[in-house]
């Protein structure tokens, strides 16, 4: 991605404080455990809804630096399906209708329209770990997008170290101010998706075998 863009946002986006505290710390080896076993247990809970569940966002990228939360991206066929909110209260999750549309990113061509970044958000079992759950419909252009953006950063080193680098002085820079940094972390991510896209093409990228899916009983 080069360096020029790591600190691009920061001269933009400079009002707004909003008291939530932002943590990015060095990346840790337990998250590929752990990211497993959550997209097991939302496999699990979803059932034969799901079509695959994958761990996604930085901490399943080896290497990178992020907060200490857990992303898992389930894919599902409607998310308009009545059971997909009675599987996730039945295991415990807790829906969040606070965060149900991605912001979109002009670079994807998968880009549709509005139902490519709708999505249904859960949390976390009460007093469990911080898990985001992200259901999305299969095909979308949201559920593509952070499934490419993982495999890219897991295999591009400088664009890993440069990502790892911008949110630790990001993350430093906008310590209690949660709706700044996911503000000034967006562009990146545009310009980080434009390398992916061309990084894809020359590699015939295509999503592998998922983290996790639902196995009926034999």
């Amino acid at each position: 991605m080069g360096r020029p863009v790591l600190f691009f946002c920061f001269r933009h986006y400079q009002d707004g404080m909003k008291k939530d505290p932002i943590d990015v710390i060095a990346y840790e080896p337990r998250w590929v455990e752990e990211g497993l076993s959550h997209a097991e247990a939302v496999a699990a809970a979803l059932g034969p809804l799901a079509l695959r569940v994958d761990h996604v966002g930085s901490t399943a990228v080896p290497g990178l630096a992020a907060k200490d939360v857990i992303d898992i991206q389930a894919l599902v066929m409607r998310l308009e399906d009545e059971g997909i909110a009675a599987a996730m209260a039945g295991a415990g999750y807790r829906f969040r209708d606070a965060n149900t549309y991605d912001p979109p990113h002009p670079e994807s061509p998968a880009a549709l329209g509005e139902d490519d970044w709708r999505k249904l958000y859960f949390r976390e079992a009460k007093g469990a770990r911080r898990v985001h759950i992200h259901i999305r419909r299969n095909g979308a252009a949201a559920a593509r997008n952070a499934l490419l953006l993982r495999d890219f950063l897991r295999d591009d080193a400088p664009s890993r170290r440069d990502y790892s680098e911008f949110k630790m002085a990001l993350a430093a820079k906008t310590r209690k101010d949660r709706d700044a940094y996911q503000t000034i972390k967006r562009p990146f991510i545009s310009i980080a998706l434009r390398s992916a896209e061309s990084w894809a093409e020359l590699s015939r990228w295509v999503p592998g075998a998922p983290d996790a899916y639902w196995r009926s009983a034999e």
